[in-house]
């Protein structure tokens, strides 16, 4: 009994400590609002519907049960029109009441502003791509947005179906390779959000994260000047050299879109927050890790590992690898949500 116990309030901290990477109910965005409103005109009708059958049911069983010395059966009732037309017309009255306020909300969360940053979304097995036409620089696995400015993503994908889902910014829109879904919201509060693939797309789908990093508007514009001069720093030469040697087929560190993509851009690396598409938090150590075997943190992965290179050369391409940034931004001192 202890044990179920103590496993029980390990589960209760373990949800309290990660419930806030898919609460549907945070208001920082219009789209969310709109959902959370939607969302208690539901939970109210249903605590009425609730209410009334469970109270009905109580009513009956108490009222009608069988009295001390009763023998035979208890008189039987059989129909009455007036009470079925109300049990018929109530639950009609309260689909079309549910009816009218979900179209109006989808008409409301579906309008495409004007104005809006437009980024690019492909899901890939199994990490993501951003790419920022408009603004000329290309990331992975981390959506770097601006607070206070709306956004449209057009959304697809390259090999299976996959569905994109920000929990704390915006429903799930599902990635259709060669269609293209819209979904637009405003990001208001700047932060680290958490992100989804919420459709079963192979044996790594769980591991397929990401963040949605919404920064204030003067940083944002600041990493988007940076990004369109952007010229790779060189933190160590050796590093570039195993970089170019083992990487640079399916990787690219510019922050442009190439003409074929292979695998996730490394031009910010050392901005990130997360690595291998969102599983483990950025560090030079996990990075080290993924380099040498990255299907033992996520099977499926498309990465073969570099176990042949020798300590010197990963350690060099570490350095490398975590210089690629944009410098005095900390995004990793953003709140999580």
């Amino acid at each position: 009994m202890k044990r179920v116990v103590a496993a029980l309030s390990l589960l209760g901290l373990a949800l309290a400590q990660e419930a806030h990477r898919v609460v549907v109910t945070n208001p920082t965005t219009p789209f969310n609002r709109e959902v959370n409103g939607l969302l208690i005109w539901v939970l109210v009708f249903a605590v009425l519907v609730f209410g009334v059958v469970a109270g009905a049911l109580a009513y009956v069983t108490w009222r009608f049960r069988a009295k001390p010395g009763q023998q035979g059966e208890p008189p039987q009732f059989h129909g009455n029109d007036r009470l079925e037309v109300v049990w018929t017309a109530i639950p009609v009255v309260i689909v079309l009441i549910l009816f009218g306020l979900t179209a109006r909300s989808l008409v409301r969360v579906n309008q495409l502003p004007a104005g809006a940053l437009k980024v690019e979304v492909t899901g890939y097995q199994f990490w993501w791509d951003f790419h920022y036409p408009e603004l000329g620089f290309r990331n992975s696995n981390e959506l770097i947005l601006p607070a206070g400015v709306p956004v449209v993503l057009e959304i697809t994908a390259k090999d299976v179906l996959h569905s994109f889902w920000v929990p704390g910014l915006a429903g799930k829109r599902d990635a259709i390779p060669g269609q293209k879904t819209l979904l637009s919201f405003t990001p208001e509060k700047p932060g680290n959000y958490y992100g989804f693939c919420a459709e079963l797309c192979g044996p790594s789908h769980s591991r397929m994260l990401f963040r949605a990093i919404v920064l204030p508007k003067e940083e944002f514009d600041r990493f988007v000047a940076a990004a369109k001069d952007y010229a790779p720093p060189v933190a160590d030469a050796r590093g570039q050299e195993v970089f170019q040697q083992n990487c640079m087929a399916c990787h690219g560190v510019q922050g442009k879109m190439p003409p074929a993509v292979i695998g996730p851009e490394l031009g910010f690396m050392g901005n990130r927050v997360s690595l291998a598409a969102g599983i483990v938090d950025y560090t030079p150590e996990h990075l080290k890790a993924w380099i040498k075997d990255p299907a033992a943190m996520k099977p499926g992965v498309k990465m073969p590992g570099f176990p042949q290179l020798s300590e010197e050369d990963l350690d060099a391409l570490v350095r490398y690898l975590d210089g690629l940034k944009v410098e005095g931004l900390d995004f990793k001192a953003l709140p999580k949500f």
